[in-house]
């Protein structure tokens, strides 16, 4: 009884986040942080209601797998805004006259230090999942997230149908 009680609400609390995010559906903002936040919003959605399909995730045990899927998500998140800006940094000292050399190492051994970190995320988060998953679900977990990106980058790339499409904002001619 609990369980189904349980169940039920992380339900309607999926339900409720999804038809949230439908609203965003409409035009986009022209600001481009908010339309990437919407897009990131949908990806996650989209990738746990998978999830739960394919993992016949329910209850306590789905509220852990994304739980612990957004604690990564967060960290490759930050990750990338930190090696953005660090190569912000390095073209900017590649611009002076006289860069300074000491300067361009710091920077390429940062930007290096995050590139690992990132490459390590795939492996820390699976090693994560191991207490929630099988070792077949972890196998397959695995052949999820890469279907899923294969996926993601085919829709966020593809040519819009029309003036607004799924996740592009194409200008008018």
């Amino acid at each position: 009884m609990k369980k189904r009680a349980a169940f039920f609400s992380f339900l309607i609390s999926c339900l409720t986040f999804i038809f949230s995010s439908v609203g965003l559906a409409g035009p986009h903002s022209s600001i481009p942080q908010q339309r990437h936040g919407n897009i990131k919003e949908r990806l996650v959605t989209l990738r746990n209601w998978k999830l739960m399909d394919e993992f016949n995730l329910t209850g306590d045990r789905a509220t852990q797998v994304f739980n612990i899927l957004k604690t990564f998500d967060d960290k490759r998140e930050e990750l990338i805004f930190k090696r953005r800006t660090l190569f912000r940094n390095l073209r900017e000292e590649l611009q002076r006259s006289i860069p300074a050399e000491d300067r361009l190492r710091k920077l390429m051994k940062e930007i290096n230090v995050v590139n690992v970190e990132l490459a390590s995320l795939p492996q820390e988060e699976t090693k994560a999942l191991a207490p929630v998953f099988t070792v077949k679900e972890q196998a397959q977990y695995l052949l999820f997230s890469e279907r899923f990106a294969r996926e993601a980058r085919r829709l966020l790339t593809r040519k819009a149908s029309g003036p607004n499409g799924p996740f592009m904002n194409r200008r008018p001619k």
